[in-house]
């Protein structure tokens, strides 16, 4: 199984964006987004962690209100581009909601709050 196989198989069972952090180290200009998503907005019985590193051309739209899902979210290996220092894009792909170029990507599961 590729490295995408494995992300795009944690990704199917959660959308449900808990939360959304992205990070920029001003020396370097280095971009890092994490995303914390769930299975259930009221009684999630999955949390996974996504990060990407080295993220470039990202892009967002109608995010917010209610309860935010990032729904068809996949990864595709793209390093065959030869693009300097990008080998994924991320987008979710039901509502064009986000779309990413990253260097580094994965996805882990994660303990849920008590």
């Amino acid at each position: 199984m590729s490295s995408t196989d494995s992300i795009n198989a944690l990704l199917g069972g959660v959308s449900v964006v808990r939360r959304i952090e992205f990070e920029c180290e001003p020396r370097t200009g280095r971009c890092t987004l994490q995303l914390e998503l769930v299975d259930d907005d009221l009684r999630p019985t999955q949390r996974r962690v996504l990060r990407a590193e080295g993220v470039t051309n990202w892009s967002v739209a109608e995010l917010g209100g209610g309860v935010t899902q990032l729904c068809d979210l996949h990864a595709s290996d793209v390093g065959e581009l030869q693009h300097d220092r990008v080998r994924y894009l991320l987008e979710e792909r039901e509502r064009g909601a986000l779309r990413l170029w990253c260097a580094h990507l994965s996805v882990n599961d994660a303990p849920l709050d008590p």
